[in-house]
């Protein structure tokens, strides 16, 4: 027998109350009950963060309540409620959201409040994200687009503080370096703190040149395309029109991941000229590499102040 919906939005209970009304677990983010034809969906941006996950919620600048899949640690996969939601529509299922609604419920956790139907959006069902797993190893997550359906409830502790409608072109708009937002998990444990710091005082010791030189300096934040979470760059030279990359080191596979970064970046700010900043110089073979694909290089002489450029096959100050 199939149970009939009648909870009204912004009605509050318990998960032991949910699932005896529509059935499923009590402990679930995502539920498939077989007793009532719903897709029932458990939204909590604490928890969500405690798990490495900054997407879900409402975008800023549109309709859209973006949802992170199941898995916890690995890649996720289109299995179970991934499988159940993305074929939601296909399957006759509805999508029914609850967020938390702030009170206290005796030997349960926090009630829910129920904020309505939603419905896979038909042009951007889900994109595919980096985050870390509860492991601290960073894998890809599935991060579901969900649009309303009738009455919801919108709430401002729902907005997410990152997520943007995914678009099929992509796009990118320059923002100032002090509004900047560091990508929090990119990399996790203590060396990659380390390295964080080292590139930071990179970019710093390089953005005091700049600017003692006059130059305007700001970054871009770029949405790839069909992706609902932004990028950074690190500096743009705003006088000259030139976009940098830093890395902490100099080592082949800094090199490798910091002109993959570049080759990205640059299909979204208009093809500008690169290049990739070191805190020293790297091996020959790679100033070819970067070289190969129009991209100069830039590093710093010792522990001093000053720099050197790469550019055009010869090495000169900067």
């Amino acid at each position: 027998m199939t149970v009939e919906w009648g909870t009204p939005v912004g009605w509050t209970g318990t998960r032991k109350e949910i699932a005896a009304m529509y059935g499923g677990t009590r402990f679930g983010g995502m539920e498939t009950p077989s007793t009532s034809a719903n897709v029932l969906l458990f939204t909590d941006p604490k928890v969500g963060r405690e798990n490495g996950y900054e997407f879900d919620g409402w975008s800023a600048d549109g309709d859209v309540f973006s949802y992170t899949g199941m898995d916890r640690i690995g890649p996720q996969k289109v299995h179970k409620g991934n499988l159940a939601l993305r074929d939601h529509k296909l399957n006759g299922k509805a999508v029914r959201l609850f967020g938390v609604s702030g009170k206290a419920a005796v030997g349960n956790g926090q009630d829910r409040i129920y904020l309505g139907e939603f419905a896979i959006d038909d042009d951007h069902p889900y994109s595919t994200e980096d985050a870390p797993g509860v492991d601290g190893v960073m894998r890809t997550v599935f991060v579901f687009h969900l649009r309303p359906v009738g009455e919801i409830l919108r709430r401002d502790e729902d907005l997410s503080s990152k997520a943007a409608d995914p678009t099929d072109a992509g796009s990118a708009s320059r923002v100032p370096l002090e509004n900047h937002a560091v990508e929090e998990f990119e990399r996790a444990g203590t060396e990659a703190g380390t390295g964080k710091k080292r590139e930071q005082d990179l970019v710093n010791a390089f953005q005091t040149i700049l600017k003692s030189r006059g130059r305007e300096l700001d970054r871009f934040k770029v949405y790839p395309k069909g992706s609902s979470m932004p990028l950074f760059t690190d500096i743009h030279d705003a006088t000259e029109g030139i976009l940098y990359e830093a890395k902490a080191d100099a080592t082949r596979n800094s090199v490798r991941a910091g002109l993959g970064q570049l080759l990205d970046y640059r299909r979204y700010v208009d093809g500008r000229p690169c290049r990739l900043l070191l805190p020293a110089a790297p091996n020959a073979d790679l100033l070819e590499l970067l070289a190969e694909h129009d991209i100069a290089t830039v590093w710093r002489v010792g522990d001093t102040s000053s720099f050197e450029l790469h550019e055009g096959g010869s090495t000169r100050a900067f």
